[in-house]
C-alpha cells in the first residue's frame, strides 16, 4: 500500500509540476483527520446532514493514505513497524 500510495502522489506531483513537500504531507494528515471527526460526529447526532457510511469509509482510507506518505517522507517501513508495534503490546499485555 506504501509504494501503491507513493506511486500516485508522485504522479500526480508530476503531472502539475508539484514538489512533494513533507510539512505539506502533515498538513493534508491533519485535514483528514478533521475531515474524518465531522463524519464521527455526523454518526453520533446527525449533525449537518445524515450519516453516511460510504463516506465515512471515504475519509477513514484518506487519513490512512496519508499516514502512508508521511511514513514514506520520513523512510519509515509502515509494514516492519506495524508488525514491531503489535509484537511489543502483546509482550506488553501477555496475549
Amino acid at each position: 500500500m506504501q509504494k501503491e500510495i507513493w506511486d500516485v502522489v508522485n504522479g500526480y506531483n508530476e503531472k502539475h509540476g508539484l514538489e512533494h513537500n513533507k510539512e505539506l504531507s502533515f498538513y493534508h494528515l491533519v485535514e483528514e483527520i478533521g475531515e474524518l471527526a465531522r463524519e464521527i460526529h455526523s454518526h453520533k447526532d446527525n449533525w449537518r446532514r445524515e450519516f453516511d457510511k460510504e463516506h465515512f469509509k471515504e475519509e477513514l482510507i484518506d487519513v490512512l493514505a496519508q499516514v502512508l506518505i508521511l511514513a514514506k517522507d520520513f523512510d519509515v517501513d509502515i509494514e516492519e513497524t506495524y508488525k514491531n508495534k503489535i509484537a511489543a503490546l502483546k509482550k506488553r499485555y501477555k496475549l
